[in-house]
């Protein structure tokens, strides 16, 4: 192995690009993270694939790059690069990367901001956000939104909405904990709670929010549960 001489001390936010490789990351690149010790840094992947998602790869890339927890990726089918551009702004807007070809002294900078939200479960309150991208939006003029959710798995709870979004694009087979996500694929919402041993998906998802209160509370609820979406009042 080659021993990098990369200065990584002058870097807050790591960005780390890989194709998929049997469902996972090139070893090359796993044998370049494990030359540095990450922690306390933000790290990023992003990857492209041929049709499979990024499978256990961002869980690799948490493990190789020594940090708690990774920010949302994104996944490209290799056939949707040359077209990918939008894909990638929304992506880079939705985790609050500013776009390095816009003047972020703007007066409109503040418009890249999540929207506070309050997810009510039975007599929880929990906290939460809902992105800045065109998906979530929609789901921002529908607040409050009530959808009866079921769990599976240990993961997640899901339900289906009563109204179908237009700006469903681009999902990915993964996630990360405390996902809100959207499937078009049978026009639910859902929250993910906890990886477990099937962390990958059957159906693509498209994050619009995340639940930034503890997790664990999920572990409490039932099978069932009529969960409501609301602005901050």
């Amino acid at each position: 192995m080659k021993e990098s001489s990369l200065d990584m001390a002058g870097y807050d936010t790591i960005f780390v690009g890989f194709p998929i490789w049997a469902t996972d990351v090139p070893q090359a690149v796993l044998s370049f993270l494990n030359q540095y010790d990450l922690s306390g840094k933000t790290v990023i992947p992003f990857c492209t694939h041929d049709g499979y998602g990024a499978g256990n790869s961002y869980e690799s890339i948490r493990e190789a790059s020594h940090v708690d927890s990774v920010k949302e990726g994104i996944a490209i089918e290799a056939k949707d690069v040359p077209g990918a551009q939008d894909v990638v702004q929304e992506w880079l807007d939705r985790i609050q990367i500013a776009d390095v070809n816009t003047d972020n002294t703007s007066e409109d900078s503040t418009a890249t901001e999540d929207m506070p939200i309050q997810i009510v479960i039975d007599d929880k309150i929990l906290e939460g956000v809902l992105y800045n991208s065109s998906l979530a939006e929609e789901f921002k003029e529908k607040l409050p939104i009530t959808v009866s959710m079921s769990g599976y798995g240990g993961r997640e709870y899901y339900g289906g909405i009563d109204f179908t979004p237009l700006n469903a694009e681009n999902g990915q087979l993964n996630f990360e904990n405390g996902d809100i996500t959207y499937c078009s694929t049978n026009n639910t919402m859902a929250i993910f709670y906890a990886q477990t041993d099937r962390p990958n998906l059957t159906m693509e998802v498209i994050p619009i929010g995340k639940v930034t209160s503890d997790l664990a509370v999920f572990d409490t609820f039932s099978g069932n549960e009529e969960i409501t979406f609301q602005a901050v009042k």
